[in-house]
């Protein structure tokens, strides 16, 4: 018995179409529950996206169907992805304990990967698979190369099928499969040597579905990957077929699939997950049914009724709708009657339901409704609250997080693909908050060196009323003391001139310390400088410097700057003492001013001891 992946290409693409037939049979069931999640999610009726049947291919947007509901998943749904899909991971790679070239490389990598986040709109379509994380048992996002280019493309989770039996228990499948409807025109493009074939089974495919008259003849297409059987096996295989037609095929040596794939919750058994529509489907079943009978009672019962005793002599046309209407009966006379429409047992039942979904999912109420407690005044008091409920979400927080370091893990690979192809790899990233192009092969790391772990944007509250209560509660407790830490953490578009000041200076100084540390070249301070700050800065490249085992030379210039530092610092003008009004004290002299903390300057000896060597006797030139 041989497998698909063990057929060769005259009988590939038969044996392929066979197995899609068999999947597509074991995943109906799920193929179902997503398109219902869906339809809870959307209210609507999605019949175009059944691939089991094909010839239903008419979305149905029942324009006539007035039934009241209350759309509990869509809320949270909704509520989460803006929570917790507004978080933008970017990569960082710590190397593990390298000098100060292969940091600088990790630093560089950090900002070329970021700047590859933007150019595949990453940030913009991770949103969007947290969000089918939600509603789908499983959300998956492609990535890929196109010759020298990189992508990324959302996949609805139905185009997906695996063996369920052989990923029932080891989690990951050893071939998936990905079934995708293209445009025939598309196809011919893509494989211009293949057009008779194409062409050729396509006119094959029945078209009692009514396709004709569509702007484009849509043919199913079938991507497949088989994972190596054993680490480093050759029988890894990734081919795309068309009905029998084989487009491609070659061998395949990745451990994984070309897939970022989220979950909501696992199942605890199979590849697939479980979605947070899926454990709320019986509620909002529930509460969809109550909410019909209610509408129904409503419309039946809660309108009011006229009772006219037999024989008396009352007039129906009388009974109008007119205010001051004049009704002439003999006998006794009409009697207006409105009767409860539901108990009032009903109606509670529909809001402990409600309740009940909101505490199920995790999600307050009052969050999906965009208000605050009663009570939390504070900054703080609305920080522990929102912490409270964000633990709930951690572990999804945390895989979402990790969907980011999956894309960029295979982002280095592809890129390491491309400068093997074409020799480079440019790329524009993001270094300062500007754009610089940084090209992959002058930056390539081996895995051994470094560790990917994501971090956040920030941990800070968004407003501005929290966030800067964040920081004043940071700078009266002595953790932060800098200004210019200060400014950034705020990071207010007011303040944007400010930042810019501080960040220029801050990389001036880093500007000379690289010079020193990659070509010996040594620029000294100047008194425009921050010279505290920049002392500061360079006696702690020293210390690295030195753990790192920086050549000598490169350590003496480091020394040369921070004592040239010290001698201007004490070289600046004081500033005069104003003369004491009578019966006043006299103001106590300033302190000189350094451009930083007003710290007095002192020698290299008291701060670090001896040098390891004797700096240059005479200065280097700039």
């Amino acid at each position: 018995m041989s497998f698909w992946w063990q057929k060769d290409e005259t009988e590939l693409g038969s044996a392929v179409a066979d197995v899609i037939y068999k999947l597509k049979e074991d995943h109906y069931g799920r193929f179902s529950l997503n398109l219902d999640m869906l339809r809870m999610y959307s209210q609507r009726d999605y019949e175009a996206l059944d691939r089991f049947n094909p010839e239903t291919r008419a979305m149905s947007l029942r324009a006539e169907d007035f039934r009241m509901r209350l759309n509990v998943i869509g809320n949270m749904v909704d509520t989460l992805t803006s929570r917790i899909g507004k978080s933008k991971p970017r990569p960082m790679y710590l190397t593990k304990r390298g000098d100060y070239k292969l940091r600088q490389r990790a630093r560089l990598l950090g900002d070329m990967m970021e700047g590859v986040f933007h150019q595949t709109d990453l940030f913009r379509l991770m949103p969007q698979i947290f969000q089918d994380s939600c509603i789908f048992d499983i959300a998956a996002l492609k990535v890929g190369r196109d010759g020298n280019e990189l992508f990324t493309e959302r996949v609805f989770p139905n185009e997906l099928v695996w063996d369920i039996d052989s990923a029932l228990y080891s989690g990951m499948p050893p071939a998936l499969h990905q079934i995708k409807a293209m445009p025939m025109e598309t196809l011919i493009q893509l494989y211009p040597e293949l057009e008779a074939d194409i062409r050729f089974n396509a006119e094959k495919i029945e078209t009692d579905d009514g396709s004709e008259g569509r702007e484009a003849d849509m043919l199913e297409v079938i991507e497949s990957w088989h994972l190596p059987s054993i680490m480093g096996g050759d029988d890894g295989l990734h081919c795309i077929t068309m009905n029998q037609v084989v487009l491609s095929a070659e061998q395949y040596t990745y451990d994984r699939y070309p897939f970022v794939f989220l979950k909501w919750g696992e199942a605890g058994i199979g590849f697939a997950g479980i979605s947070l529509a899926e454990q709320l489907k019986n509620v909002q079943f529930e509460i969809n049914k109550l909410c019909l009978r209610i509408q129904q009672a409503m419309h039946l019962l809660s309108v009011p009724w006229i009772f006219v005793q037999a024989g008396s002599r009352v007039v129906d046309s009388h009974l109008r709708n007119v205010p001051g209407s004049i009704i002439s009966y003999v006998g006794s006379p009409p009697v207006s009657y409105t009767p409860q429409a539901m108990h009032p047992e009903v109606y509670s039942h529909l809001d402990r339901l409600f309740q009940r979904a909101y505490e199920i999912a995790g999600v307050s109420e009052l969050s999906a409704t965009g208000k605050k407690p009663a009570g939390l005044e504070s900054g703080a008091a609305l920080r522990a609250y929102h912490d409270i409920e964000t633990e709930r979400f951690i572990s999804v927080a945390q895989r979402y997080e990790n969907a980011f370091m999956d894309a960029a893990k295979w982002f280095m690979d592809l890129a390491q693909e491309i400068v093997k192809d074409s020799g480079s790899f440019p790329v524009n990233g993001i270094t300062n908050k500007s754009m610089k192009q940084i090209d992959f092969k002058d930056i390539k790391m081996a895995e051994k060196d470094f560790i990917l772990q994501p971090y956040p944007v920030s941990l800070l509250p968004s407003t501005p009323a929290g966030r800067l209560q964040a920081v004043s509660e940071l700078v009266s407790s002595g953790i932060i003391t800098d200004p210019g830490q200060i400014v950034r953490l705020l990071d207010f578009p007011d303040l944007q001139s400010v930042t810019s000041l501080m960040e220029t200076q801050e990389n001036d100084i880093d500007w000379r310390i690289q010079e020193i540390e990659e070509h010996n070249i040594y620029h000294g301070p100047e008194a425009v400088m921050n010279l505290q700050f920049a002392s500061q800065r360079m006696i702690q490249a020293y210390l690295e410097g030195q753990q790192d085992g920086l050549e000598l030379d490169k350590l003496n210039n480091m020394l040369l700057f921070i004592d040239q530092c010290q001698e201007m610092m004490k070289q600046q003008p004081t500033v005069a003492q104003a003369p004491a009004a009578p019966g006043e004290e006299p103001a106590a002299m300033p302190e000189p001013p350094t451009g930083g903390e007003e710290t007095p300057p002192m020698n290299m000896a008291d701060i670090m001891g001896a040098p390891p060597a004797a700096a240059p006797s005479e200065p280097l030139p700039a």
